[in-house]
């Protein structure tokens, strides 16, 4: 199968990006490739290089969006903070089920993969991750300079755990566990958070899928 008419880039790519999610890096065949992306094998060397390229080509596309995703979630006013973290933890509980295919992030799925192919895939996940991670700490510290989270937590500290959370439902998601139950998780992780006993006093039980509403 040669390159198609109206051969579109920017399609395949998503194609190809899908099928690393579904199947993994060490999951996928060359073969896997040109079949989602519906090229020939020489075409898609010719457009994309080896499979090596392509999925580091698809990884850092990927991790564009989701840095820009999750800033997009948490950059607001000091006095909304807050209800971004929520919003934050509920996405997280629903980034599997609403995908129409059940596919998770793919950061998530070459950590857990433990891909050590590239060194260069390597580094951008790890860049991935810290900047997610600095989104998160800008918006606990935007908290508790409103009062909201205890002003003498660690910022950076309850952002590693909310990303913990957030990985570890998308896991448990992946693994079957239905989007209400991860839901409650989202629930119980916001009730951990240090919130100030004002904050705690203003807020009034409430689910996660309303709260989402």
């Amino acid at each position: 199968m040669g390159r198609p008419p109206g051969f579109d880039r920017a399609k395949v790519m998503q194609a190809v990006e899908r099928k690393f999610r579904r199947t993994g890096y060490a999951g996928t065949s060359v073969d896997d490739i040109a079949k989602a992306g519906g090229l020939g094998r020489g075409s898609l060397y010719a457009a994309f290089g080896d499979k090596s390229t392509l999925y580091l080509e698809t990884l850092s596309a990927y991790c564009d969006r989701n840095e820009a995703g999750w800033a997009a979630v948490l950059e607001g006013p000091d006095e909304t903070a807050l209800e971004r973290l929520r919003a934050y933890l509920v996405k997280s509980a629903r980034v599997v089920h609403d995908d129409p295919d059940g596919l998770g992030c793919m950061v998530t799925g070459f950590v857990v993969e433990g891909v050590d192919h590239d060194p260069q895939a390597n580094a951008r996940v790890r860049q991935a991750l810290a900047r997610i991670a600095g989104s998160l700490t800008e918006c606990v510290l935007a908290a508790q300079r409103h009062g909201d989270l205890d002003p003498e937590a660690d910022a950076s500290e309850i952002s590693q755990l909310l990303m913990a959370v957030n990985r570890g439902m998308e896991v448990m998601a992946r693994a079957g566990l239905d989007a209400a139950a991860l839901e409650r998780v989202a629930d119980h992780a916001f009730a951990g958070l240090p919130l100030t006993a004002q904050t705690r006093s203003q807020q009034a039980p409430r689910s996660a899928t309303a709260d989402a509403s």
